[in-house]
């Protein structure tokens, strides 16, 4: 299904960069309904759009919008996203192909960097997570523990395309919580373009200047209630991205105790899949300790999850619901996953703020560790030794 129809302008609702919310009448079923346009076009009352209303009609969870394609009445040639030197398309193919200014592509200055086979991510942390709600608090955590670090957002093509869907990362850039972001794959609109997630992720830490990096799904992931058959089975391939090039993978595990939805209660059956059958590399793993029930179903739920890969589990004080409040006023954030405040379910905020922070905390360490060589990568003992670092910090 793809289902295409005409609206009319009734005004703007909202413009930030690379996006712009509109208000529309729809002469098909008189309805007025809004979408989203990713062009920086001037748009005017009563001109007629042509949108894409695919999402909306079958009522998934999309934000509410509508997709502009384009003005119905457009006659000269427009160029909505304009690039300097990109050849590299993206959405290759599809009627919404376009040309980015790709970080590694040959007419880019940065060209020469990634032409370096043995280039490396230094030990640089890179969080790693499926939600993308999550990813104020992480962000802001990071900001919380360790003020002076640079973070970088890359962005997979698992989930969203366009970053300019995410009110979060642009907010995150505004405050000064994101020093730049990075979309890779077919995901397009970041301060940089990458074809890979491996030359985002180098883009982050050697053009970004990132000392920690955030890798997160974009906006609207999809499940299907399958064992395989979700946008999260892409972080695999991050983990093996980050170890392999040389970073250190701080995995956020996806946990919830007010999801009702059997699969996604405590641990949620994601973050067991990908850890203990698909991730082929070690990982961090923060795991938050409540002292109370919730702690024996994590227990149960996380057994075995590293008999194929040595994986290091930290269990620590989950933060105080009173931080979780802390970081959302300071930086005038709104913390909610799956239409959930986190005063409704604390648990995934607890747990991303807990990893947010053992990252941070552990670039000083990590510095050591990193032997400039070649192929160096954090293996089970590297990561058990960062481990007693931070079990002796957090003490």
């Amino acid at each position: 299904m793809l289902r295409l129809e005409s609206g009319i302008v009734r005004q703007v609702l909202q413009k930030r960069q690379g996006m712009q919310i509109l208000e529309l009448y729809l002469p098909e079923t008189g309805l007025i309904e809004n979408a989203v346009s990713y062009s920086e076009e001037q748009y005017e009352e009563g001109e007629e759009l042509l949108m894409n209303t695919t999402a909306i009609r079958l009522q998934l969870g999309t934000g509410g919008y509508h997709i502009v394609v384009g003005k119905r009445s457009e006659k000269n040639v427009v160029d909505v996203y304009p690039s300097t030197w990109g050849h590299v398309m993206k959405m290759r193919y599809s009627p919404w192909q376009m040309a980015v200014d790709a970080v590694e592509e040959q007419h880019s200055p940065y060209h020469q960097l990634f032409s370096n086979e043995r280039a490396s991510l230094e030990g640089t942390p890179v969080l790693i997570g499926e939600l993308h709600s999550l990813l104020p608090a992480v962000a802001s955590a990071v900001k919380q523990a360790a003020s002076e670090v640079r973070a970088v957002y890359v962005m997979p093509d698992g989930a969203s395309l366009p970053i300019a869907l995410s009110h979060q990362a642009d907010h995150l850039k505004r405050t000064g919580l994101l020093s730049g972001t990075i979309t890779t794959g077919h995901a397009w609109g970041g301060d940089w373009e990458s074809v890979s997630i491996h030359n985002g992720l180098l883009a982050a830490r050697h053009v970004a200047r990132a000392d920690i990096i955030l890798c997160i799904l974009g906006p609207g992931v999809a499940g299907t209630a399958t064992p395989f058959g979700f946008s999260g089975m892409q972080l695999a391939e991050v983990i093996h991205a980050v170890s392999l090039l040389g970073g250190v993978p701080f995995f956020i595990p996806r946990i919830s105790f007010s999801d009702p939805r059997e699969r996604h209660l405590g641990v949620s059956h994601h973050t067991i899949t990908v850890l203990k059958r698909f991730a082929l590399r070690p990982v961090f793993v923060p795991v938050p300790v409540w002292d109370d029930e919730r702690d024996e179903r994590i227990a149960r739920q996380m057994e075995g999850i590293c008999q194929q890969t040595d994986h290091m589990l930290m269990h620590a004080a989950a933060p105080d619901e009173a931080i979780l409040e802390r970081l959302e006023c300071l930086h005038e954030l709104h913390f909610s996953t799956m239409g959930r405040s986190w005063r409704q379910d604390p648990t995934p905020f607890q747990t991303a703020v807990l990893a947010g922070m053992l990252a941070a905390k552990s670039i000083p360490c990590i510095k050591d560790f990193f032997t400039g060589e070649a192929g160096w990568s954090a293996g089970r003992d590297i990561l058990a030794k960062l481990g007693l670092f931070l079990t002796r910090t957090e003490g």
